[in-house]
């Protein structure tokens, strides 16, 4: 198979794998190719309409729990000030005693976002994230996503069911979480976002990373390959080759893998797709992994996490 890499257009001695669709459990077949240069994999025989593997009522990203669109209280505002940019000291650690920090906040830091900052979320789902963002005080917020069914106006929150190649106002931050690997033209994205950012802004990408821990334990049954839905998924150098080609100065990479990565893939690996009744995702009562087991997933993902050699990482992505 000699395709043309999408990241680095390299078509020698490249490698094909078949990939079944694990997610949905369709069990349909499909070809992906690594290519020998980068280190990437992507997709050679997409379907003809995607509509299907992206279900309203399964895809994870329509499901997430979502809260309400609610204005953050006095406290709650305390709180985030002191998390998010060390203001109200003694009150906000008092009120910090305890809780969980979302991973949310640190987001938020490493982008040096304010709460007046216009934010896009890329691939933006049901708005989950926007919403857990206005209840810690942002104001100016939308998201975008072609599979959703429709527009959604909450006032401080707007959705549309649109693609980034759709949009032309400017923002202060833009987010693509477990997204960009879903679009066809990565690097005609990455461009457009580059063309939509503020000067001295941030784009953050969180994306699949080919060629490390999941790879090399799970092969095809790996859950960051997720047949057909992932166009493309980039080692590492891939990723930074793609941010340099649209013009970003890649600030900071931090891996992030959960212990998803390993209890999905061992799932797959078995033949329970991720919205089976005895799937993790669908409830922990009827999983078929104990907590001991879990416990110990979470211990090897941070591990490998800090080795560098996690599943997902988050790219700080900025243009100068």
């Amino acid at each position: 198979m000699n395709t043309p890499c999408l990241i680095c257009q390299n078509n020698k001695d490249n490698q094909s794998f078949l990939v079944n669709e694990l997610q949905l459990g369709l069990q349909e077949t499909f070809s992906y190719q690594l290519c020998s240069q980068c280190g990437s994999m992507q997709l050679v025989n997409p379907p003809s309409d995607f509509s299907k593997y992206y279900p309203n009522e399964n895809y994870y990203s329509f499901t997430r729990k979502r809260k309400d669109v609610k204005e953050p209280g006095v406290l709650q505002s305390v709180k985030a000030s002191y998390l998010l940019y060390g203001k109200n000291k003694f009150l906000g650690k008092l009120l910090s005693i305890g809780y969980k920090v979302p991973e949310h906040y640190h987001w938020m830091r490493n982008a040096n976002a304010v709460p007046e900052d216009a934010i896009l979320d890329v691939g933006c789902g049901n708005g989950s994230l926007l919403t857990q963002l206005y209840r810690i005080g942002f104001k100016n917020l939308a998201g975008i996503d072609p599979f959703i069914d429709k527009d959604y106006d909450e006032g401080i929150i707007k959705l549309y069911k649109k693609e980034i190649f759709d949009l032309h106002q400017q923002f202060d931050l833009i987010m693509m979480h477990h997204s960009l690997e879903h679009m066809f033209q990565p690097q005609q994205a990455l461009k457009k976002a580059f063309e939509l950012l503020k000067s001295g802004k941030d784009l953050l990408v969180r994306i699949p990373v080919m060629g490390n821990y999941g790879w090399h334990k799970y092969g095809t049954y790996w859950c960051g390959i997720d047949a057909p839905r992932h166009i493309f998924i980039p080692s590492e150098n891939g990723m930074r080759m793609l941010a340099e080609q649209a013009g970003f100065l890649t600030q900071k990479v931090e891996y992030d893998s959960s212990d998803y990565v390993i209890w999905s893939s061992e799932q797959y690996k078995l033949g329970i797709p991720l919205h089976a009744s005895n799937s993790r995702m669908m409830g922990k009562s009827n999983s078929i992994f104990s907590k001991d087991q879990i416990e110990d997933f979470k211990r090897t993902i941070s591990i490998e996490n800090q080795k560098n050699n996690g599943d997902t990482a988050a790219f700080y992505l900025r243009k100068a």
